[in-house]
């Protein structure tokens, strides 16, 4: 079956922008009708200028706070006013919520409250490492040592204090179905996760998903190098390609075993937000940062390699 493009061209987003690639990309796994809400961020406001869209389907939107409260209860009310015979309505429709990494700090509290309740629905944070639509804050997705305009460098700042969450252990714990990581720069692992994302939206609950998205004006770095840094995130083993069904691990992408490991040193020398850590002034940090690297990526092999864990 032919994939509708649910996105089309003519939006506002900056030049080699991630967001719409890695969401397109995304959503070419995703059969039939959509019901999508955008939370405020880069990819609502750039795509939405009234009275103009680049979505060709409907969408809701709300605030960072309100996405997951807000689309699990259109779906209840949806299939309850179905289930009267008040409306009709596809079952086979999927809902999906789309976030940035600001909307999974600021709706973290909702979105776990959703999937507790276990709702049929995705949740999809893409993640540009910031508060980029606001001014390029740092969020708690900021890794380590990294340059924000609220964690600079300088004589006595040399970028984030602290390490970044890891959001995707932190929705995993809540036990849902299905929860997985991916990049466009990989796309037959992103459009299988897709697929297999709305099987278990759509029959057994609550799924969520985090895809790592370039951001050429705020990481500082060129326009044209958008696959390159998501592939050597992923080769460096920053971000890994994995996926948890019924709590159970598994590593989908191995740079090792695929012969392109690279050191994470290899990607923070193409951003300027990150590429002071590899100064001797910096050594420490840079250190810290590869262990954090180390420490997750051995957790997610020991979780893949032993099921019990």
């Amino acid at each position: 079956m032919k994939k509708p493009k649910r996105i089309t061209g003519g939006h506002s987003a900056c030049p080699g922008c991630g967001i719409f690639p890695g969401v397109e990309m995304f959503l070419r796994g995703i059969e039939g009708d959509v019901v999508m809400i955008n939370q405020t961020g880069c990819a609502y406001v750039v795509s939405a200028n009234y009275p103009y869209s680049a979505h060709k389907g409907n969408y809701i939107h709300n605030l960072f706070q309100n996405g997951a409260s807000t689309l699990s209860g259109s779906l209840e009310a949806i299939f309850t006013l179905k289930d009267r015979g008040e409306i009709e309505f596809d079952d086979a429709a999927t809902f999906v919520m789309l976030s940035g990494d600001g909307g999974m700090d600021i709706g973290m509290g909702p979105a776990i409250g959703a999937a507790l309740r276990n709702h049929k629905m995705i949740v999809l944070e893409y993640d540009n490492e910031g508060y980029m639509n606001t001014g390029a804050q740092l969020s708690y997705s900021t890794p380590i040592g990294h340059r924000t305009s609220t964690s600079n460098i300088g004589k006595l700042s040399a970028g984030k204090e602290f390490d970044h969450k890891d959001t995707v252990q932190i929705m995993a714990a809540t036990n849902i179905p299905y929860v997985f990581t991916g990049v466009d720069a990989f796309p037959q692992d992103l459009v299988r996760k897709a697929a297999k994302a709305q099987w278990y939206a759509n029959n057994h609950g609550l799924v969520y998903g985090k895809i790592l998205i370039s951001c050429p004006l705020n990481w500082k770095s060129e326009d044209k190098d958008g696959s390159t840094l998501l592939e050597h995130a992923v080769n460096s083993n920053f971000f890994p390609l994995y996926e948890i069904e019924n709590g159970r691990t598994t590593i989908t992408y191995n740079p090792e075993e695929a012969g392109a490991k690279v050191k994470p040193e290899e990607w923070l020398k193409l951003m300027g937000k990150s590429k002071h850590l590899l100064k001797p002034e910096n050594e420490a940090v840079l250190n810290h940062f590869n262990s954090i690297i180390d420490r997750r990526w051995k957790k997610i092999v020991a979780k893949h390699e032993h099921p019990e864990l």
